[in-house]
């Protein structure tokens, strides 16, 4: 017996109705604006170094730095043993590690004299976040498969680490 398929009903296509944007440390509001604009984005506000997201720390290693901070003991032990993920994630980006660091990791005693003893600096992340709007501020949206090709194209760019389309539901 066939399971029947309606061919008729249009399949509603995901919507993205803006862009979390996560840039290492230093980079600008012109820069920032000025890397949006060479992936062709003309319909939005930029909402610039926003403090609501998570991960606003980081630490920047390369692969050797990275290599000797496995070394030592307990350092990214998962907090939990049940739970196998590591206590700092990182994110690959070219030759740098970036390590995440939770506000809790800046007071562990323990974390604090690794980073001493390797002379590392915390660092912020800038998020920003694109809306799509029109001039008139009228909500705007553009398909998933779009949302994905700019998303690949500014994480092309050697400040943007990471980009989280934000759906719309509905």
């Amino acid at each position: 017996m066939e399971t029947p398929v309606d061919t008729k009903t249009p399949v509603k296509e995901s919507q993205v109705g803006g862009l979390a944007i996560r840039f290492e440390e230093g980079v600008t509001e012109p820069e920032v604006k000025n890397i949006l604009e060479k992936c062709n984005l003309n319909i939005y506000m930029l909402d610039y170094d926003v403090e609501d997201f998570a991960d606003k720390y980081y630490i920047k290693v390369d692969e050797n730095k990275r290599d000797e901070l496995k070394k030592e003991e307990n350092w990214n032990d998962p907090i939990y043993p049940e739970i196998p993920e590591p206590r700092f994630p990182e994110i690959n980006k070219g030759n740098y590690y970036y390590i995440l660091v939770s506000e809790e990791g800046l007071e562990d005693e323990s974390f604090l004299k690794v980073m001493e003893k390797y002379n590392l600096q915390i660092k912020k992340f800038v998020w920003c976040y694109v809306r799509f709007e029109k001039s008139d501020d009228s909500k705007y949206w553009i398909p998933e498969k779009d949302a994905l090709r700019i998303k690949n194209n500014l994480e092309m760019n050697e400040t943007v680490l990471n980009v989280f389309p934000d759906y719309i539901d509905g």
